[in-house]
């Protein structure tokens, strides 16, 4: 195990599996972003037109039925309103209710659609380091090699500084990689916060609207 320590071999096998970690996190949160996807304005038309006529159990359903993160924030600000207008709170309490909602739920849906990043970072910052590091080793031995042998050719000297930069030229790679996956995702993330927000506003508007609309009625 130590030659195996010294002679940078090992850095190239932890690289490597900081690679297959990278496309693993990468493949998953892929498919979780693909599923979470769906058309935020078609959905808010759909949830306003059914408040603007009083259906708040169908725009509960419209919610449930889309699914995605923002449907479901939605779907939790509709769950509460019903509730408290239940229990006979008041329009301000009931706006605070469904804000607070919201938020949380929000919350919860950023934290779970931001699982893996940090590891997805830390392999990021990591792999040149490693990398840099097992070439660091990898050269003090193919010198210490070549002083040992006698053999000062500038083919041997060359061998040897030659395979210590693969850990460096490894360590880049499977960087770059986890550093452009990891961009694209927090982007996205970014993406579906400003969506539930947008969309939360648009939802509590058109239900202070309607509420006004039957207090005129009334």
């Amino acid at each position: 195990m130590l030659e195996l320590l010294l002679s940078g071999t090992i850095f190239l096998w932890i690289i490597f599996a900081c690679s297959v970690l990278a496309v693993g996190i990468t493949l998953e949160r892929w498919q979780t972003m693909r599923q979470a996807d769906g058309d935020s304005d078609a959905l808010i038309t759909d949830v306003e037109e059914a408040i603007e006529q009083g259906d708040l159990d169908g725009a509960i359903g419209i919610c449930e039925e889309a699914g995605g993160p923002v449907a479901e924030t939605l779907g939790v600000g509709l769950r509460k309103l019903r509730f408290l207008e239940g229990v006979g709170k008041t329009p301000e309490e009931i706006e605070k209710g469904i804000v607070a909602a919201m938020e949380e739920h929000g919350g919860h849906v950023v934290h779970f659609l931001e699982r893996n990043l940090t590891a997805l970072a830390t392999v990021a910052s990591m792999a040149p380091i490693l990398g840099m590091l097992g070439t660091v080793v990898g050269m003090i031995m193919a010198f210490g090699s070549i002083h040992s042998s006698g053999n000062l050719s500038g083919e041997a000297v060359a061998g040897g500084i030659s395979e210590a930069l693969l850990c460096t030229a490894g360590g880049l790679i499977v960087a770059a990689i986890a550093t452009c996956a990891f961009n694209y995702f927090t982007t996205r993330v970014s993406r579906f916060v400003l969506q539930i927000q947008a969309a939360g506003t648009e939802m509590l508007e058109a239900l202070l609207q309607a509420r006004a609309s039957a207090d005129r009625t009334a």
